[in-house]
């Protein structure tokens, strides 16, 4: 069951949800209401998430539950976010790899690395180039 966890996009003024799971993503809500013509507070936010089923760590499992109660309290999903990728360093090439249906995908890491082959050997790379010495 998915875990989800409520943060605010201040600049925004929204109220943002992400899914704690693999395809993870963040929900980010925004006020509909706006009373007087101004958004509400971050904390009428935090507080009306928390009525719809949030815990005071900002977290909750039942995402139409909590939408449809944040819909009923004039918050609504304004725009969807995809989390990024996790990614690891591959401790064998040093390449950068994440996960993509069954199989890992590897490329050429951002910046330096340094890690240890499959020899034992301490390596560097950077980009493409990949040096490694025991001296």
């Amino acid at each position: 069951m998915p875990r989800i966890r409520i943060s605010l996009a201040a600049a925004l003024a929204t109220l943002v949800v992400g899914v704690q799971t693999a395809g993870a993503e963040t929900q980010v809500f925004k006020d509909m209401l706006r009373p007087g013509g101004v958004a509400r507070t971050q904390d009428q936010k935090f507080a009306d998430g928390q009525l719809c089923g949030a815990t005071a760590n900002h977290t909750f499992t039942d995402v139409p539950a909590f939408q449809q109660c944040m819909r009923g309290r004039g918050w609504v999903v304004d725009h969807v976010v995809p989390d990024p990728k996790p990614t690891w360093i591959d401790p064998q090439t040093g390449l950068e790899c994440h996960q993509a249906g069954i199989a890992d995908v590897c490329v050429t890491p951002h910046g330096t690395v340094t890690y240890t082959n499959r020899h034992g050997i301490p390596c560097k790379r950077t980009g493409a180039l990949a040096i490694c010495t025991n001296l």
